[in-house]
């Protein structure tokens, strides 16, 4: 199975905890096929939607210091840009139905997908006002909220423009400050082009590949949606990440309160297999993961023991982590 699995891929990297906090990490293949260059601890991969966890502690950190209340309209705090309903009124959809992916929100069709580096950059409000090819179909609420699951990447970019008017900075300065900096992650970062291009050149960062594995055009997809899935990591920064979540849900941190940790990790009501920015994955254990044109990854944290697994990859297999083989690497360390 593991043969199969890192056959599949061009280049795979695992971290795993396990409940003693011991990490250990496993490599193979390459960072890019046509210069050779070949995977080790160092390598940086696209998290994809593993940056809705990121997105989502950032405002419970936040909600924490009173600068919000996720229960709160998220209109209350937008002055740029309303969130509306279908008939144009403000929404009351909150910020908590925002990151659980219930405030009634639809993605475009194809949308969030295909935009190259040496595309024009695409303004935030324009991909919530649905004016572009990326995503064409406004942000606006098109259901009750509360009342429906919808995934959604717009969702977030709500919560992105959010992030950005209650620190008053740019959203991937104000992540770092919040959560990358305390935690020292080096080799994590989200992907405006600044960072793409200051990483591109310092750090080793794994090469794109589409399902018929030829490396996309500009090597990295140009993400102006961050807070959905325009993060980069390693799998180890991505197990320390996760390790203060856990302890923190144990009363273990002071990255995050108990009860900021325990509520995150609570399921919402009427859908039991979210919670805010992660998914249920059985008893005790969270998951959150990530599938693009450029990768595929999963991380699941046992909240009981604290073994946590983390894989990551570099290419779409155009199929799901369980039939692509990433779920089998997640679970075959987990205890």
């Amino acid at each position: 199975m593991l043969e199969q699995i890192i056959n599949r891929f061009p280049g795979v990297s695992c971290a795993y905890a396990d409940a003693t906090g011991k990490v250990t990490t496993e490599c193979y293949g390459v960072s890019d096929k046509e210069k050779n260059i070949i995977v080790d601890d160092r390598t940086i991969f696209p998290a994809l939607s593993v940056s809705k966890f990121v997105t989502a502690i950032c405002l419970m950190k936040l909600h924490e210091e009173n600068k919000i209340n996720i229960d709160a309209p998220v209109n209350r705090y937008l002055h740029k840009w309303k969130l509306r309903t279908v008939e144009g009124s403000e929404s009351d959809a909150t910020i908590r139905m925002l990151m659980c992916h219930t405030a009634g929100i639809a993605d475009g069709n194809d949308a969030f997908y295909g935009l190259r580096r040496q595309d024009a950059q695409v303004r935030l409000l324009d991909i919530l006002d649905g004016k572009t090819s990326y995503n064409d179909r406004p942000a606006r609420v098109e259901k009750t909220p509360g009342t429906a699951f919808e995934y959604s990447d717009a969702g977030y970019c709500v919560l992105q423009l959010l992030m950005q008017e209650i620190t008053g900075k740019n959203f991937e300065t104000a992540v770092r400050e919040i959560i990358f900096d305390p935690l020292h992650l080096e080799n994590t970062f989200f992907a405006s082009p600044e960072n793409l291009a200051y990483y591109e050149e310092h750090h080793q960062m794994a090469t794109g590949y589409g399902e018929d594995g030829l490396p996309i055009v500009g090597r990295f997809p140009s993400c102006p949606d961050l807070a959905a899935s325009g993060l980069w990591s390693t799998p180890q920064e991505l197990l320390q990440l996760a390790k203060a979540f856990v302890a923190a849900f144990h009363g273990k941190s002071d990255f995050l309160q108990k009860k900021t940790a325990r509520e995150m990790a609570a399921p919402v009501e009427k859908f039991q297999w979210t919670g805010i920015g992660v998914f249920f994955a059985g008893e005790d254990m969270l998951m959150t993961q990530g599938w693009g044109e450029n990768g595929q990854c999963m991380m699941k944290m046992n909240c009981r023991t604290g073994a946590i697994s983390a894989v990551m990859t570099n290419q779409n297999p155009d199929m799901g982590q369980s039939e692509s083989g990433v779920e089998w690497m997640v679970n075959r360390n987990l205890v």
